[in-house]
């Protein structure tokens, strides 16, 4: 009879997008990033707003 094969290497975690593990799996985490692109989209809204305002028609 063959001998068992020896046991698969252990599975390590990916860490997070850019290294930000610690601070992305908690709820702290989640919430700073939803933050951040709703602090995005608002800039982006503030400045479409801005530019159709200034925009001579």
């Amino acid at each position: 009879m063959p001998a068992d094969p020896p046991p698969r290497p252990r599975i390590v975690d990916e860490p997070g997008i850019l290294g930000l593990s610690r601070l992305t799996r908690g709820r702290f985490g989640s919430r700073l990033f939803n933050l951040f692109f709703l602090l995005v989209f608002a800039v982006i809204l503030i400045q479409m707003v801005s530019a159709l305002l200034d925009h001579p028609w």
